[in-house]
């Protein structure tokens, strides 16, 4: 090659390298601009930071915009903008959880057999939309179609609300598949358990997010911590939330730490059938049934706490 095709050659490449790092920082000038931070992400789960780039969420449900969460700390958030599964919230106010026990018991339409000391007549109904949520660790699959680890997770609790006498109707019902209609095959489910005239109605999931975002350990024992999900879709959502806020405050006091959230998602999650109706996510596929099982012994002690009306005095 003569001497002048390698002066050529390198000035081509010379032209080239500047354009290149050109566009490169005209593309982070641009990305600065941007209402969402340039995170990319193929995970099986959305990730909802702070406008500084810090982690607010990381959960396997879907995210919309108008979302909301409150955090471990109570710190309340509402969603900006979703991205594929990046999403931006911003601050909309903070408070303690604990101003909830302000709220008259009347305003949230509870059973009056609530107010009583004893478990006189008292019950929970626990159903499982998404029937075929596992652990892998311990089934080797996040999902069995039809007897998922997680009716494992539902007894566990039932069992721990049983030891005090709390009446509880646990439904083995299986909802498959895993879809978008899950919710309408189970709400014939949460239809029939209403009739029994629950105190709380519960349809417990398990999430998908990071190990890290859900492994606890409370008075030594290794456990998946729990967050509620509230529909923002359901009319009457806010009596709802306000139960919600009840269950987390209790867990602030006995467990802290122990309650992962309250994250306000679109949809209703069948929640406009009762107005004590929470659902409840134990733990990641990556969390093992052992440890989500150990789980209930907490939320029991919790949702005992709350079913005494304990946080009322």
């Amino acid at each position: 090659m003569d001497r002048r095709k390698k002066y050529y050659l390198a000035g081509f490449f010379g032209i080239l390298f500047v354009i290149l790092i050109t566009a490169y920082f005209l593309n982070l000038n641009h990305n600065k601009n941007l209402p969402f931070p340039p995170f990319a992400s193929s995970a099986d789960y959305y990730t909802i930071r702070d406008t500084a780039g810090n982690i607010i969420l990381q959960t396997g449900i879907k995210v919309y915009q108008d979302d909301e969460y409150i955090n471990e700390k109570n710190i309340h958030y509402i969603v900006t903008s979703v991205k594929g599964k990046e999403a931006v919230a911003v601050v909309k106010n903070q408070a303690s959880s604990h101003d909830i026990t302000s709220v008259p018991t009347a305003s949230l339409f509870l059973p009056d057999k609530l107010l009583k000391p004893d478990f006189t007549d008292i019950s929970v109904a626990i159903y499982h939309t998404h029937s075929d949520e596992s652990y892998i660790p311990t089934s080797g699959t996040a999902s069995k179609k039809g007897n998922g680890d997680i009716f494992k997770v539902g007894k566990a609790l039932k069992e721990r609300l049983e030891i005090p006498g709390i009446k509880v109707y646990h439904s083995l019902n299986a909802h498959d598949p895993h879809d978008i209609n899950a919710y309408h095959r189970s709400r014939r489910t949460a239809i029939d358990l209403v009739k029994k005239g629950p105190d709380a109605l519960l349809d417990i999931h398990r999430d998908s997010a990071p190990l890290s975002a859900y492994q606890t350990n409370i008075k030594d024992t290794q456990a998946a911590r729990v967050m509620i999900v509230i529909g923002r879709s359901n009319p009457n959502m806010q009596v709802n939330l306000d139960y919600a806020r009840r269950v987390k405050a209790a867990a602030d006091k006995i467990y802290p730490g122990f309650m992962r959230g309250i994250f306000i998602g679109k949809g209703d999650y069948n929640q406009d059938l009762y107005p004590t109706a929470l659902l409840l996510e134990v733990g990641t596929e990556q969390n093992s049934l052992e440890e989500a099982k150990a789980s209930m012994n907490f939320l029991g002690d919790i949702l005992i706490h709350v079913l005494r009306n304990e946080d009322r005095s």
